[in-house]
């Protein structure tokens, strides 16, 4: 038994008084012996009250024993986690030897270092986590094509490790199964709360390699029947220097176009096609690049493209607060456009609205066609005029409202924005998917607040002042403007030659979830004394749209003086609308007169995930009457998967179809029971072996640190795998100092017999003596 330590329970300088006093009655007692009581007796009674008093003030003072406590049973808990994936076959090891020759050689000789003083376990990963041992490890080829280092730490450690537990990565740090370093470091937190050290070692370096990568900007698209599409294609070099090489659009792996790109290490390079198809239906491309000699993988060398085309015009509603130029341009482009059923409707007077619409001949059957001798676009539709004496029938009527998908909207627009008008705008874009367009900037002269809930962008007077527009990142994206000879400079050189816009208003603010695809500045610039705003604005309401543009004058870009007829000047504005409306309705849910449509969540999935489409429903109530969705092979006849949707999430009327993950090649889903000429009751996915582990070889030596580090762990240097040892044990010293059993005298059952027994001796001898 150790000695004890004095935890006094009261003051010093209050025991030390108690002491003093205690001897100085005792002394008093001490010397007033009864005379009866022989002296032996006296002193004998009087040592009996002097060691019971002192055993009182002993206690007092708290003697206390401290003794350790055992440590749990077993050895401490190692995990050795040896990484499996294709990137650990880079020989770049020592001597040119393979990273996972490397790492399983450290493995054995954890084992043999380490065995005396933990419980090892050895496992290795990829995308998932499998028990091995150190010796079968050695055989089993490391061909894992995703690397989930967040799967293999939480795979690890044990939730309960009375005696500790440690993990030793062994791994190149190419964390590459999603989520980012986000959540690796979610799973490092995890195991440092669990008091688990993760040691690491990191196998490889910055190799470097030679790859082109194909990358379609969207690669999903909307057309109509003979109305051309750009389809913009990005060359993404890796390890190239300044060299050729020929990309291929393929349709049904036949040849349908080709273009020669130059490839420059200065960064990513466009390729544009324009493609088009006579008939409706669901046609997959895909677009390849010839592989260089020594590229390290063809697997990201091509990409695959959908179009769906439909015969259904847009329907389209323009109403303007007066006769202006801009309305006249903007009715000729999209007269133009046998893709756009177009209803026109102009303010004359507080009494008096003029209304155009334009139709496909076979839509009408009040007028006979009119076509104008020198528009052969509308020779073969339906042209009919009419006055009107109130323009309310059209937005307060939500019916009539569904029959549009776009709704555009001019400038002093407030006799058609009643109340119920608003009201029904916002309905119909957030549950129809309807699209609104204010194309002259604030369509009111006074604030409506009812409308500015659906709008991007919030408006404030101003003075009148010219305006030049220029494309932003994301509206390059779109390529709404540059046709197929417009790549992000070419664009702003053909914007910048274009006539300024103007403006009497100034926006003050967009909103949170507004994207800004241009930005107008005056003719000073922004350093030059030019305020900046957005011009094109757009954000999602409900399951709709809802663009702004911003200034007026672009009338201008479709009227150009005889001096600046430019080709490239003067697609701007066709391209601007054509582009824009398509975009709109690509974005729309349900087609005018679809019930049901099949689309995909993506157009190539890897193999290493869930392939899945999205089935989406105008009834809302319909989710006991869904159809079953069928999934094709290429080529079969005989449907693979037969799959019933589930609701996905809370938004109505859209369901989830998920085929778990398939096997390279083309599949189609159809809806079971739909016509095979419906083009909306089926879509079309690749699935492809994406060699991500082959492409990205670079070693991330600073992420394995940080995972060492934020665990309580370290990094491993060159071979000194014993060194864990050590480490271990001060890591345990400092989250697990060892426990001890505190016993205090207050605890200690003799203590209290010992004052007891004093007493009571001291009390038979006075009693003995003939004392009370």
């Amino acid at each position: 038994m150790s000695l004890p330590t004095f935890e006094p329970l009261i003051a010093s300088s209050l025991w030390l008084a108690l002491a003093a006093a205690a001897a100085a009655l005792l002394v008093w007692y001490a010397s007033r012996r009864p005379g009866p009581i022989p002296r032996g007796r006296w002193f004998g009674t009087i040592a009996m009250m002097v060691a019971a008093l002192f055993i009182v003030l002993v206690v007092l003072l708290n003697p206390t024993w401290v003794e350790p406590v055992a440590p749990p049973a077993g050895k401490p808990l190692l995990t050795i986690l040896v990484d499996a994936t294709a990137s650990m076959n880079t020989p770049d090891g020592p001597t040119g030897a393979p990273r996972y020759q490397g790492a399983t050689d450290a493995a054995a000789r954890a084992v043999d270092s380490l065995g005396k003083r933990f419980d090892i376990r050895v496992k290795s990963f990829s995308d998932a986590i499998t028990a091995t041992d150190a010796t079968s490890l050695r055989f089993k080829p490391a061909t894992g094509m995703s690397t989930d280092l967040a799967g293999a730490l939480a795979g690890g450690f044990e939730p309960d490790r009375p005696a500790g537990q440690a993990i030793l990565l062994l791994s190149d740090g190419i964390h590459n199964a999603g989520g980012g370093n986000t959540r690796v470091l979610d799973a490092v937190r995890v195991a440092k709360a669990l008091g688990a050290p993760v040691y690491t070692k990191t196998f490889g370096g910055q190799q470097s390699i030679m790859d082109i990568a194909v990358e379609i900007r969207s690669p999903q698209d909307l057309s109509f029947v003979k109305q051309k599409v750009p389809l913009t294609v990005r060359i993404k070099p890796t390890g190239v220097g300044t060299t050729k090489t020929d990309v291929v659009l393929l349709r049904d792996q036949k040849e349908v176009g080709r273009r020669t790109v130059e490839l420059t290490p200065a960064g990513p390079s466009d390729v544009h096609f324009m493609i088009s198809q006579d008939k409706p239906g669901l046609y997959p491309y895909e677009v390849k690049a010839m592989p260089l000699p020594g590229e390290v993988s063809q697997a990201n060398n091509s990409a695959s493209y959908l179009l769906r085309v439909v015969d259904e015009p847009i329907r389209v509603l323009v109403l303007e607060g007066k006769p202006y130029w801009d309305s006249k341009f903007l009715t000729r482009t999209l007269a133009a456009d046998p893709a756009v059923a177009l209803d026109l409707i102009v303010k004359l007077t507080d009494s008096r609205f003029i209304r155009r619409t334009l139709s496909k001949a076979a839509e009408s059957s009040t007028a006979p066609p009119q076509p104008k001798a020198d528009d052969n676009a509308t020779a073969s539709r339906t042209e009919t005029w009419k006055i009107l004496t109130s323009a309310s029938e059209l937005l307060n009527s939500p019916d009539r409202l569904k029959g549009y998908q776009i709704v555009v909207l001019g400038r002093d627009a407030e006799v058609f924005l009643t109340d119920t008008a608003v009201a029904n705008l916002q309905n119909w874009v957030s549950q129809e998917g309807g699209s609104l367009v204010c194309y002259r900037g604030a369509p009111t002269a006074q604030a409506n607040a009812n409308l500015a809930k659906l709008l991007p962008v919030k408006w404030t007077p101003a003075r009148e002042a010219r305006l030049r527009v220029k494309l932003t990142d994301q509206g390059k994206d779109l390529q709404w403007v540059g046709g197929a000879s417009g790549g992000g400079t070419g664009i702003d050189a053909i914007l910048a030659k274009l006539p300024m816009l103007a403006s009497a208003s100034q926006v003050d603010s967009s909103k949170a979830l507004a994207v800004v695809l241009a930005t107008a500045v005056g003719p000073g610039g922004v350093g030059g004394g030019g305020n900046e705003m957005p011009a094109i604005v757009y954000q999602p309401y409900g399951s709709g749209r809802v663009v702004c543009l911003e200034g007026a004058g672009m009338w201008r870009w479709a009227f150009l003086p005889p001096a600046s007829q430019q080709q490239d000047q003067e697609e701007v504005y066709g391209n601007l609308w054509h582009s824009l409306l398509r975009w709109l309705i690509s974005g729309a849910n349900l087609l005018p007169g679809q019930k049901m449509t099949l689309r995909t969540d993506k157009v190539s999935f890897n193999t290493t995930e869930s392939a899945t489409v999205t089935l989406m429903t105008r009834e809302e109530g319909a989710a006991n009457a869904l159809p079953q969705i069928e999934l094709f092979p290429e080529g079969a006849d005989k449907a693979a998967q037969t799959v019933k949707p589930v609701p996905a999430g809370d938004e109505p009327g859209t369901f989830r179809v998920a085929f778990g993950k398939l096997p390279e090649g083309r599949y189609q889903a159809r809806i079971a029971g739909a016509p095979a000429e419906d083009a909306g009751a089926k879509t079309v996915f690749d699935v492809k072996l994406l060699g991500e582990e082959q492409l990205n070889l670079a070693a991330r030596p600073d992420l394995m640190k940080r995972i060492a580090e934020d665990s309580g762990g370290t990094t491993i240097e060159g071979d000194d795998l014993a060194s864990i040892e050590k480490q271990f044990d001060q890591h345990m010293e400092k989250t697990r100092p060892a426990a001890i059993r505190r016993t205090s005298a207050w605890d200690r059952a003799w203590v209290l017999f010992a004052v007891l027994a004093l007493w009571g001796i001291t009390w038979a001898l006075r009693r003995s003596g003939g004392l009370v």
